[in-house]
């Protein structure tokens, strides 16, 4: 196939820390876990090993990841990690000295595979707006980009919410004015948070699992009320207020709806994606899994439907595995 683009993820550097129990605790209850793991994390890590784990990124093309870690062990540790994944990073901009890297604590029910996560940013939040603009200016600037289409190979820019507001959003605008493809994964999005018009029109796909969707519309918390056609609904009004080209919605074991916008008017019916059903043994990184993945395609000038189909059977099979990066 023609040249890729490149994949530019923008977002968090973790470490997890995670421990497997036959139950979630309830509050004030201790309880005996089972196997304590510590590995790689980070949606934006996560995400990016996950694109450069598909193996389309060829030599003309590559993946690149904008995050920050703290000046100690495991900061460093991470980022031998990812460079040892093919993930391009920065070095010298990547470690800020005034504060820890970032941690997940993540608890698994090894019943379910359910799982609960406290993070403590640290070090991801020291991303500021003006130095990821910088940076992705200068990754995106050696790339001709043409914004009208998605079916050839072009640079796709990847940005999560577990940096800063300000510095997502000016990933968004500075990625969208180089001419990339903009998908914004909104996770964790902030409760209630009516995502702003201004924020919409600079993302060209929106990919968000039933609760953050909620949360987008203004919602605090829905449970398990939404129908698919309440999903269907949510999704079209973030198009119609400025989303450029796709939402895409994920549902864990039933795969993900596309709702898309097709020449200036929404279509009238989803695709809705089935993933195939494999044993659950950890869904930690699923979601990061089919983000990575996506974009990895996308950037290789798959069309929207095929590559999110292919990116679904990347999720669902990174299930069967333990931990995040380590199911890739």
């Amino acid at each position: 196939s023609a040249a890729g683009g490149k994949v530019v993820v923008v977002g968090s550097i973790n470490q997890d820390l995670t421990t497997y129990t036959p139950s979630l605790p309830s509050p004030g209850q201790t309880l005996l876990g089972t196997d304590f793991v510590t590995s790689a994390g980070g949606k934006g890590a996560n995400q990016a090993v996950a694109a450069a784990s598909i193996g389309i990124v060829s030599r003309t093309s590559s993946v690149h990841m904008i995050g920050r870690v703290g000046d100690d062990d495991m900061g460093r540790s991470l980022l031998r990690g990812l460079c040892l994944r093919k993930v391009c990073i920065y070095e010298k901009e990547s470690v800020v000295s005034d504060t820890h890297t970032g941690v997940a604590s993540i608890t698994v029910d090894t019943t379910s595979g359910q799982n609960t996560i406290v993070v403590s940013p640290g070090a991801n939040l020291s991303l500021r707006p003006e130095e990821v603009a910088s940076t992705l200016t200068r990754i995106l600037s050696s790339t001709n980009n043409d914004n009208t289409q998605l079916s050839r190979g072009k640079d796709v820019v990847l940005v999560q919410l577990e940096i800063t507001p300000e510095t997502a959003h000016e990933a968004l605008k500075t990625s969208s004015r180089l001419g990339a493809i903009t998908i914004l994964n909104p996770a964790p999005a902030p409760k209630g948070w009516d995502i702003s018009n201004d924020w919409l029109s600079s993302i060209d796909i929106l990919i968000p699992n039933e609760s953050e969707l909620a949360s987008l519309c203004g919602f605090d918390d829905v449970g398990g009320d939404v129908t698919g056609e309440g999903e269907e609904a949510m999704a079209r009004s973030l198009l119609e207020r400025g989303v450029r080209q796709a939402v895409i919605v994920t549902l864990g074991a039933r795969g993900a709806m596309i709702v898309r916008r097709s020449s200036g008017r929404t279509e009238s019916s989803p695709s809705t994606l089935p993933c195939k059903s494999l044993p659950v043994v950890d869904a930690v990184g699923a979601g990061d899994a089919f983000c990575g993945a996506l974009a990895a395609y996308l950037s290789r000038g798959v069309d929207l439907e095929r590559a999110a189909s292919m990116a679904c059977g990347v999720a669902s099979m990174s299930v069967r595995k333990r931990g995040a990066q380590e199911s890739y």
